[in-house]
């Protein structure tokens, strides 16, 4: 598909570094997000180079529809069909030669898309990925429990150990975006790095491009939360008896709760075994959820 006219600004970078900049959409795919979206777009707003921003709702039933358009985002609407869907809808729609994908319970630094983009736009890479995502509420007593449960440092949502490559896109071509059949529909949590499995296209890892992701703050978000990732075991099919075998196995409520207690101890956050009974009780229904009625979705 020929393009038209690309619309670059030249931009300052720290350190005296300088790049072309082209046209570039971010798509926030939306399913109930009242309580985060606003703080979402405005930090995308902030960024140190002009985007187009659209937000996809995935058929949200609360007031984040009415949030953006207050903003004065352009939405397209869907019924719920999962990120992957509202993503590839978002792409289809978008003017930008470079699509940034970000969920809407996201924030980030000022030049953290410039950064996501310079390796494309230098031609060293035709996806990037964030590496350095720090905790947006670590205030939060529930929020550090996720933390500690997953066994990372404090204050964030990734290793230490920064590799080269990842699964995952956080920015990718529009074209080869469009051109590999986008993102999988139907495969849940793994539907970001379907393209890369299914191209061997990974993502080339920017380490100074900071954000900041929402950890759980309650039980019932936690409930929600973990009853998906459950549901998530048994999404792909010739997986299944390993996987769900896996979960039976080594993440049952009783190993859980000891983990929760160890660590409650150890982090001195006595929320830190009921963090761990409601995770793992959540894990174990969303799976034989899943097994039962083949949903897969939030």
């Amino acid at each position: 598909m020929a393009l038209g006219p690309i619309k670059t600004e030249v931009m300052n970078l720290p350190e005296n570094k300088s790049m072309i900049i082209p046209s570039v959409t971010v798509i926030i795919p939306v399913y109930n997000e009242e309580r985060s979206i606003e703080n979402c777009i405005r930090s995308l707003r902030n960024q140190s180079v002009p985007l187009e921003i659209i937000v996809v709702d995935d058929g949200s039933k609360d007031n984040s529809v009415k949030i953006c358009e207050g903003l004065g985002i352009k939405v397209l609407k869907q019924n719920h069909q999962g990120p992957g869907a509202a993503r590839n809808l978002g792409a289809r729609n978008a003017k930008g030669e470079i699509l940034i994908l970000v969920d809407a319970d996201m924030e980030f630094e000022t030049y953290f898309v410039a950064k996501l983009i310079a390796p494309i736009t230098e031609g060293d890479a035709v996806a990037t990925c964030h590496w350095n995502e720090r905790v947006a509420n670590w205030n939060n007593p529930w929020a550090r429990c996720q933390t500690w449960f997953l066994g990372l440092p404090d204050k964030r949502r990734q290793p230490l150990r920064v590799p080269e490559y990842e699964e995952i896109y956080r920015a990718v071509k529009k074209d080869f975006f469009l051109n590999s059949g986008g993102f999988a529909v139907g495969e849940g949590r793994a539907d970001d790095s379907s393209i890369s499995k299914r191209t061997g296209v990974l993502a080339k890892i920017v380490s100074d491009a900071v954000c900041y992701h929402r950890n759980v703050e309650g039980i019932s978000e936690l409930l929600r939360d973990s009853l998906w990732q459950g549901r998530n075991v048994v999404v792909k099919r010739e997986n299944r008896m390993k996987s769900s075998l896996i979960t039976l196995v080594y993440k049952n409520p009783v190993c859980g709760i000891l983990k929760g207690i160890i660590l409650g101890i150890k982090k001195h956050e006595p929320r830190m075994p009921l963090y761990a009974m409601v995770y793992s009780a959540g894990m174990y229904v969303g799976l034989f959820q899943a097994l039962l009625n083949k949903r897969y979705t939030k």
